[in-house]
């Protein structure tokens, strides 16, 4: 009787303990990759791009590029990643020309925007 107590304490932690030591998923690992890389950026970096819109690129890669983009020059570093000026116009994915007044919500109809302009 006190032996089956005792499993049954010990099954009972095992299994509190269990979701603590489950491994992370790759999107997990990418997330901390990316953002880990953003921390460590420099402010002349930074400042070319918005950390939503380097996230966003970063963990659509897995985060395996986010090492080769603090070598990257602002020449050709991707155009979705640059800052716009405020209000101009893009390009968007499916062809679609348009003019905005913030990026935020630019082509959302139009399957996202292809290139800034």
């Amino acid at each position: 009787m006190r032996y089956s107590a005792i499993f049954a304490a010990a099954l009972i932690s095992a299994a509190v303990a269990l979701p603590a030591t489950a491994a992370e998923t790759a999107q997990q690992t990418a997330m901390k990759t990316c953002a880990a890389h953003w921390k460590t950026m420099s402010d002349a970096d930074k400042g070319k791009t918005k950390y939503q819109d380097y996230m966003g690129t970063c963990m659509k890669d897995g985060g395996k590029s986010a090492s080769s983009m603090s070598s990257m020059s602002s020449a050709s570093m991707s155009s979705s990643m640059k800052m716009a000026a405020p209000g101009g116009s893009a390009k968007c994915k499916d062809g679609t020309t348009v003019t905005y007044k913030k990026r935020q919500g630019t082509c959302s109809g139009h399957g996202g925007v292809a290139t800034w302009m």
